[in-house]
């Protein structure tokens, strides 16, 4: 009895092998399916995973045209005519900035691959051109805080032309339909108004859900997201330039003088109806008011400050970083999407729409 239990089970175990052997046999005849492109790096193990549909053509193209207003607010102002320092009597106090606004729009080219198949890496140019509004109301006050002069509020607009290029990584992750992207890059930009480039740095995070269109066509379908975007100038140690306050403000060096004298001759005409005993004080201080008022008007003059070219130093500053984002992807099939994105908050606007071509080289 045991010879035979034991003749059964090398009967089996015979039998198990030889099955293995040739499962594994049928196994190695049958050709298995392969990622067709080098990247992203483990494409092949998404693609074995069963994700292989879900993943983008690894190179690709945009096009896109963007509009942008940012309000922003000068912290530092420095002039200098020649070898005078004026800055004590034209400064940023003085000047008194209400409104600095930058609105620009214009193409923005961008190349990208997949390096792993989570994470995009691109480089980006922009050519844009746009327009500054500057508002400035000069006031000067005494050391009490007192407003001694205080011209009209001047307004210009000043038209650019600026070349961008940057670089930058987004990080993709789903769930299901769901997904969620986080977005950095940094950009250099040149214009000709100022000496040196300004660097901006762009942090941003959407979260979506995609929206299947057909039945038939797996790669047709609409992403809808929300997110948020938050952009600074790096490393803003300002910037230098060159102005000529009167090409433009062409009326501020009249303005200057009129006011001045307006006034003078005002504190005087008053300073003649007041008694010398009894509004002592108060003729003190209106001649006080005459001298500082000759001394800016001696100062800004007899420097040209209003009409000749000076060179000025400037920090600016955005009031508000983040705007809350609103867009969409459409993609029609593997190798062409739309997009389209809005930003708002308080102080900034930003529009994006775009199409991208996708390819793969094998």
């Amino acid at each position: 009895m045991n010879k035979t239990k034991y003749l059964c089970f090398l009967v089996l175990l015979v039998s198990y092998f030889s099955y293995s052997q040739l499962d594994a046999k049928i196994n190695d005849s049958i050709p298995k399916e392969t990622y067709p492109y080098k990247l992203p790096i483990w494409g092949q193990k998404a693609f074995e995973k069963g994700y292989g549909d879900q993943l983008q053509l690894p190179l690709g193209v945009n096009l896109n045209y963007v509009n942008t207003f940012i309000d922003m607010k000068i912290t530092e102002f420095e002039l200098n005519v020649g070898n005078t320092d004026v800055s004590n009597i034209i400064n940023i106090e003085t000047l008194n900035f209400t409104e600095v606004s930058a609105l620009s729009n214009g193409i923005n080219l961008r190349a990208d691959f997949w390096l792993f198949p989570f994470m995009n890496i691109y480089g980006l140019y922009s050519n844009v051109s746009g327009g500054t509004n500057v508002s400035l109301q000069p006031t000067w006050r005494d050391e009490l805080g007192n407003i001694i002069l205080q011209l009209p509020e001047f307004s210009a607009d000043v038209d650019f032309k600026a070349q961008a290029y940057g670089i930058g990584t987004t990080l993709v992750f789903g769930y299901q339909n769901y997904f969620l992207s986080t977005d950095l890059n940094y950009s250099a930009t040149d214009t000709e108004l100022l000496e040196n480039q300004i660097g901006i740095l762009n942090l941003s995070a959407r979260l979506g859900y995609k929206f299947d269109l057909s039945k038939k066509n797996p790669d047709f379908f609409l992403a809808p997201y929300v997110g948020i975007m938050n952009r600074d100038f790096v490393g803003a140690k300002g910037s230098r330039g060159s102005i000529q306050f009167n090409e433009v403000f062409p009326e501020i060096d009249t303005v200057f003088n009129e006011k001045i004298n307006s006034k003078v001759e005002s504190n005087n005409q008053e300073i003649q109806g007041l008694n010398p005993i009894l509004d002592a004080d108060r003729i003190i201080k209106l001649k006080a008011q005459n001298l500082a008022l000759r001394e800016i008007q001696s100062t800004v003059n007899d420097n040209d400050v209003f009409s000749t070219s000076i060179n000025y130093f400037i920090k600016k500053e955005m009031i508000q970083t983040y705007t809350f984002q609103f867009g969409f992807n459409l993609q029609m099939n593997k190798h062409f999407m739309l997009r389209g994105e809005y930003g708002i908050s308080g102080s900034q606007r930003f529009i994006l729409t775009g199409l991208q071509y996708r390819f793969g080289i094998k």
